[in-house]
C-alpha cells in the first residue's frame, strides 16, 4: 500500500464549477484496478484452467475476477505480445473444427516445440499469406495434403518441403488394404500381373453368357405357353424385349452407342496417327484434341492411352501364368482374415511379430501371391525411410511400378508426383510428430470448453504464454 501527501486548493471564486483543486501525481503514478502481479496470476490461471475453472481458484486465493474478465486479459495479452523469434523449421497440419466438415491449421515450430499460430480454415491460399510474412522458414514438415504442399510453394518457394514418414507408410497401409480388400472380393484368381486386356474380355464374356441364359429362359417360358406379361414378371425383362426375343432364334446383338465428343475414342484415329508419329506426351495429344473439340477430362484420354503404353511394351505380362489367389483362414478362429488385419501384418516387421500373428502371415503368403510381393516391397520402403540414402527410393519406385500390383502401381505415382518431398523425409530429421502431438493438446482444449471457444482464445491458450518475473515488476 503506497501513502501519498498531496497538496489541496479551494477556489474562492464563486462562480467556478470546481470547488477544490489536488495536486497533480508525477508521470510514474498510473491508474490501474489490480497490480501488475495480480494481472499477470489472471493471465498465468486463464492460460492453464479456462475461465470459470480459474474464477473458482483465484476467489479461493482472495483476487477475485469474473471469467470473463479472465479471459479478456489473457486474449488482450497474446494479441499485444509482439517481437517473436524467428523460425528456421516450421510444422503445418490441419485439425478439425467438426470433423468431416470444417477444418483449420495449425504451425508449430519445431526446434522449440512451441505452437507458433493457429488458422481457422485450411486452404493453400491462407497458408501462403502466412508463410510470406515469415521470408526465415528454411524447412516445413506437412503431411500429404496437397494445398499445403501448394501454399508452401507459393508462400515460400525458398523452404524445403518434408513429407512426413508416418503418413508416408500410413498411405501404404492403406493402398495394401485396397488390394487385400480386391484379394476377398475376386477370390479364385490372379490379382497379379494381369495379361492386357484379359479382364476386359473376360467380364464381356461373362455378361455375354449371362445374357444369353436370360434369352434361352424366355424361350423355355414361352415354349410351355406362357404369356408375355407373366414372362415379364418372372423374369424382370420388360415386355417389348420379352416380345423381340420370342420372334428371333438368337438374342440380337446389342448396337453400340456412338462415341461423342467427350469420349477420346471419338478422335480415335487421330490419337493413333499421332501416337505411330512418336507424338506420345499425354498432355500434348490433350492440347491437340482439345484444339479438335474434344469436350472430355485429361484422366479419360490418359485410361485410352494407358492401354497402348502397356502393347507398346510388349506382352512381358502374358507369359506369366496367372496365380489363383484365395481368402486367408486365421486358423486359430477359422474367420477370414480382414484386409485391415492383412495391411497391418504386411506393414510390420518379422522381429516385431507375435506367435499367432506370424502364423497369419504365413497363412497370407500361401492364399495370397500379391501379398508376398507387397511385403516385400513394404519392408523395403521401411527401410529406405529409415535410411538416408535417396538412390534406394527410386529404386523402390521403379520396382513398385513393375510389381504388377495395382494399389502399388498407384502409390508409386503419388510418390513421383511429391517425389522432393519424399526424398527430404530420406535425408532430413524432421517429422510432424510435434504437430500431432499439439493437435492432441487442442482436442483437449477443445472439448474442456464445450466447442464454444472462439479461434481468438483457442489460439490464446495454444500459443505458448510468455511468463514474465511475478516479483519483477
Amino acid at each position: 500500500m503506497l501513502k501519498l501527501q498531496v497538496g489541496r486548493w479551494r477556489c474562492r471564486n464563486e462562480r467556478c464549477s470546481r470547488k477544490t483543486f489536488v495536486e497533480r501525481l508525477s508521470a510514474a503514478t498510473t491508474f490501474a484496478r489490480r497490480t501488475c502481479r495480480v494481472a499477470e496470476l489472471l493471465r498465468l490461471f486463464g492460460h492453464a484452467a479456462g475461465g470459470r475453472a480459474s474464477q473458482k481458484l483465484l476467489a479461493r486465493l482472495a483476487i477475485p475476477a469474473s471469467d470473463n474478465t479472465i479471459l479478456r486479459h489473457l486474449k488482450r495479452h497474446i494479441v499485444a505480445s509482439t517481437g517473436a523469434l524467428p523460425i528456421r523449421v516450421a510444422g503445418i497440419d490441419d485439425w478439425s473444427w467438426r470433423k468431416g466438415f470444417t477444418y483449420g491449421t495449425i504451425i508449430v515450430d519445431l526446434q522449440r516445440r512451441n505452437v507458433v499460430d493457429v488458422l481457422p480454415v485450411r486452404s493453400a491460399k491462407e497458408t501462403a499469406e502466412w508463410l510470406a510474412q515469415h521470408p526465415e522458414i528454411e524447412i516445413v514438415s506437412r503431411d500429404r495434403c496437397g494445398l499445403y504442399a501448394q501454399g508452401i510453394r507459393e508462400g515460400a518457394p525458398q523452404a524445403k518441403q518434408v513429407a512426413d514418414r508416418f503418413h508416408l507408410l500410413q498411405n501404404l497401409r492403406e493402398s495394401i488394404e485396397r488390394q487385400m480388400s480386391n484379394v476377398s472380393r475376386f477370390a479364385g484368381r490372379s490379382l497379379l500381373a494381369p495379361v492386357l486386356g484379359e479382364h476386359n474380355n473376360v467380364s464381356r464374356e461373362a455378361r455375354r453368357n449371362a445374357r444369353k441364359s436370360m434369352f434361352d429362359r424366355v424361350q423355355n417360358l414361352h415354349a410351355v405357353g406362357k404369356l408375355l406379361w407373366d414372362i415379364s414378371e418372372e423374369t424382370g425383362i420388360g415386355r417389348r424385349t420379352v416380345a423381340k426375343w420370342i420372334q428371333s432364334n438368337c438374342p440380337p446383338h446389342r448396337q453400340a452407342t456412338p462415341p461423342k465428343p467427350s469420349s477420346p475414342s471419338y478422335f480415335q484415329d487421330f490419337l493413333w496417327r499421332q501416337w505411330e508419329a512418336g507424338n506420345r506426351c499425354g498432355r500434348h495429344l490433350f492440347q491437340d484434341v482439345r484444339r479438335r473439340g474434344y469436350t472430355g477430362s485429361y484422366s479419360h484420354l490418359e485410361r485410352l492411352l494407358s492401354k497402348w503404353r502397356q502393347a507398346s511394351r510388349g506382352d512381358r505380362n502374358a507369359s506369366k501364368t496367372p496365380v489363383q489367389e484365395d481368402r486367408a483362414i486365421d486358423p486359430a478362429t477359422g474367420w477370414q482374415i480382414s484386409p485391415i488385419i492383412a495391411a497391418s501384418l504386411c506393414m510390420k516387421p518379422t522381429r516385431m511379430l507375435t506367435p499367432s500373428q506370424a502364423v497369419n502371415v504365413a497363412t497370407l503368403k500361401q492364399a495370397s501371391a500379391s501379398f508376398i510381393v507387397m511385403r516385400q516391397l513394404a519392408m523395403r520402403f521401411r527401410g529406405v525411410l529409415r535410411g538416408s540414402d535417396p538412390k534406394k527410393l527410386s529404386r523402390w519406385i521403379d520396382d513398385a511400378r513393375r510389381s504388377g500390383i495395382p494399389s502399388i502401381q498407384q502409390f508409386s505415382r503419388t510418390l513421383s508426383r511429391d517425389l522432393d518431398a519424399v526424398r527430404n523425409a530420406v535425408t532430413e530429421k524432421w517429422s510432424n510428430g510435434q504437430a500431432e502431438g499439439q493437435i492432441n493438446r487442442l482436442k483437449t482444449l477443445k472439448r474442456a470448453m464445450y466447442g464454444r471457444a472462439s479461434i481468438q482464445l483457442l489460439r490464446a491458450r495454444m500459443l505458448p504464454l510468455e511468463f514474465t518475473a511475478l516479483h519483477g515488476k
